[in-house]
């Protein structure tokens, strides 16, 4: 066995420090901070003792390797006659070469081989934090993030509501602000987009419903889904419902259509399912809505979707320049970490909040402190013990 210490920063880069050396299979023994001289402008380093049960390739003995015997050949070549050219080396193209992606790519595999080490990280109710906050469905970085925020501030066996409630205010503290008191005004132009099965076309018309009885601003529907089949006859259903107008939108994009259709109105547009594995499919939608030219871009996402399938699927959206977040299905579970963790990473409000069926099932401009509160009490136990 194999047990060695690593001092660094933060217990993330001791962590890398211990996976680097010594594996995936290495398993913590203990974290303690280290104050001293050699102590960082940030505060005390730490320090993480990990062992692994098999050695590594530095501690196996050096075997010599006996140098092959190359004949001479019998002839000589002339080297000209097979001197190839150097190409000069070619910029290269963004577009086609998505470093960005390719960056969050292997953050995100640096995680998940992290995740060995990571789960014996935190010690007492602070590591308890650590698994409501899984369990709610954060994705691990940021469930760890915020985690290791707290070892310098609590000890393993204080409170756990205390710890708690500083963790809320950390995630409270990276949330965005809602766009406005009251977001909804005639003579706006709302477009909702999403992938399949998101509850996007429902929400729609039970949005109009709550716009038409609290804001009391008229509305018109309109569909620019040419995929679905009967799509504008679904929207027409919640037009009659609530005695409002609709149209379809024909397949060029025309905003002319929409301002005379809209005018002193609000229009809120149904748009085609967007599958996030298809980037033409979204490249080709994204030109659309440049066409049209919406105020407002409103991603709709199931709550019951994974929080790493939809972390996948804004990160696919980028190029359509949603402004705002809505969930659907909140009452088919308590786990809302993955939409949590969508608005603190993109930056968008979670405007929206779709919680049955009914259309006074709609929240507008959420209390996502509350929202928080119940993730951890979907986690180990109540918050309130």
């Amino acid at each position: 066995m194999i047990v060695k210490s690593f001092i660094s920063d933060t217990v993330a880069g001791a962590l890398k420090q211990a996976r680097t050396e010594l594996g995936g299979d290495a398993v913590i023994l203990k974290t303690r901070r280290v104050v001293g001289t050699n102590s960082s402008p940030k505060g005390a380093k730490v320090e993480v003792t990990a062992c692994v049960d098999r050695a590594t390739s530095s501690d196996m003995p050096a075997v010599a390797v006996k140098e092959p015997i190359i004949e001479a050949p019998a002839k000589s070549i002339e080297p000209d006659r097979f001197r190839v050219a150097a190409t000069p080396a070619k910029p290269i193209d963004e577009d086609r070469f998505p470093a960005a992606e390719i960056v969050q790519k292997l953050d995100f595999l640096i995680d998940v081989f992290q995740a060995p080490l990571r789960k014996n990280a935190f010690p007492g109710n602070i590591g308890r934090l650590f698994t409501c906050l899984l369990h709610a469905d954060f994705p691990e970085a940021v469930a760890y993030d915020i985690t290791e925020r707290l070892v310098d501030r609590f000890q393993p066996g204080d409170s756990f509501r205390d710890i708690a409630a500083v963790a809320i205010d950390l995630i409270c503290r990276q949330l965005p602000e809602s766009t406005q008191s009251k977001p909804f005004v005639a003579g706006q132009k709302l477009a909702f987009i999403g992938p399949a099965g998101s509850g996007k076309t429902s929400l729609l018309g039970r949005l109009a419903g709550y716009v038409l009885r609290e804001c009391r601003v008229p509305v018109v529907l309109a569909s620019f889904d040419q995929v679905k089949v009967a799509a504008p006859e679904e929207l027409a259903t919640y037009a009659d419902i609530l005695d409002i107008d609709h149209f379809a939108m024909p397949r060029q994009a025309d905003r002319a259509l929409i301002d005379r259709q809209g005018k002193d109105k609000i229009v809120l547009l149904d748009t085609p399912a967007l599958n996030p594995r298809d980037r033409a499919e979204i490249t080709a939608f994204a030109e659309k809505m440049t066409a049209i030219n919406p105020d407002r871009i409103i991603g709709v996402f199931p709550a019951t979707a994974r929080s790493s399938d939809l972390f996948d699927t804004l990160r696919a959206y980028r190029s359509l320049k949603m402004t705002d977040l809505a969930v659907t299905m909140t009452d088919q579970t308590y786990r809302l970490g993955g939409m949590i963790a969508m608005s603190m990473h993109s930056g968008l409000p979670l405007s929206i909040v779709g919680n049955g069926r009914g259309a006074a099932a709609i929240k507008l401009n959420p209390n996502c402190r509350q929202i928080i509160r119940n993730c951890l009490g979907a986690g180990e136990g109540d918050i309130d013990e």
